[in-house]
């Protein structure tokens, strides 16, 4: 045997034993979750679902898993895939952890560093949003938004939020305390679109120093004060006048009832 056989056996030896290391596996499905606050700002979870042939290969993931912790860069290296989808390059409060159980996944959550969300048009009483769909950009190609099979993305928008109009691709919408919107791949769309409007709390507000400067401090403040008052004191005598009259009615029909 040549030194460039032996050469290319060792290789051949050291590729197997990566692989028997690493462990087979493949992803089954995926899900990604984006809990949007009244900001527009999303706490973004993803999961992605594993299938192992053996114990053994779920075993030499296990402890790849506990090797790598939570370390994005290195599950990236590990598996492309294993990276967040969505706004990737303004991640922030990164976690990452593996579960074993009835399903096997591997869970990715983060935040991001700006709103999902882009504020619009706001009133005294709502505020418009829209989906900044350049933050999903690892599901654009060739000019189209595309939701590949197995994949199921969720958009849980703020309590109260109203949808404003129809959202692209197509979505299944559940009501709720919460607007839930579902895509479940296979999905394409030439525009990824999402628009809702929140309304705001309205809390009353009452200055005192305004009230007192409007009611003394100006001639409409006098009048009414004056109007107020005339008004008091008419309440006043007429609950005066009534009452003196059931009284004499009281003393008169006592008077009959002696007599």
């Amino acid at each position: 045997m040549n030194g460039k056989k032996v050469v290319l056996l060792v290789l051949s030896i050291l590729m197997l034993a990566q692989v028997a290391f690493a462990g087979t596996y493949s992803i089954t499905k995926q899900s990604v979750n984006m809990e949007i606050n009244v900001l527009g700002e999303a706490k973004i979870v993803e999961k992605f679902y594993l299938y192992f042939p053996s114990d053994g290969d779920k075993i030499a993931f296990r402890n790849n898993s506990t090797s790598i912790g939570s370390n994005f860069e290195e599950w990236k290296k590990y598996n492309t895939k294993f990276a967040p989808s969505i706004g990737s390059d303004s991640v922030t409060n990164g976690k990452i952890s593996y579960n074993e159980g009835v399903e096997s996944y591997l869970e990715i959550s983060y935040e991001l560093q700006e709103p999902l969300m882009s504020k619009g048009k706001e009133t005294a009483m709502v505020s418009e949003y829209t989906l900044k769909a350049n933050y999903l950009n690892n599901y654009y190609q060739s000019g189209i938004w595309i939701i590949p099979d197995n994949t199921t993305m969720t958009i849980e928008l703020p309590p109260g939020a109203e949808i404003k109009e129809n959202i692209e691709p197509p979505a299944i919408i559940t009501q709720g305390s919460k607007k839930i919107i579902t895509w479940e791949g296979y999905k394409s769309a030439n525009r990824l679109t999402v628009n809702y409007i929140l309304w705001k709390k309205v809390a009353p507000v009452v200055d005192i120093s305004s009230l007192l400067t409007l009611l003394f401090k100006t001639t409409q403040g006098q009048i009414l004060v004056l109007l107020s008052v005339v008004v008091i004191v008419i309440i006043l005598w007429k609950k005066q006048f009534i009452t003196d009259k059931i009284e004499r009615f009281v003393e008169e029909n006592s008077k009959i009832e002696e007599e």
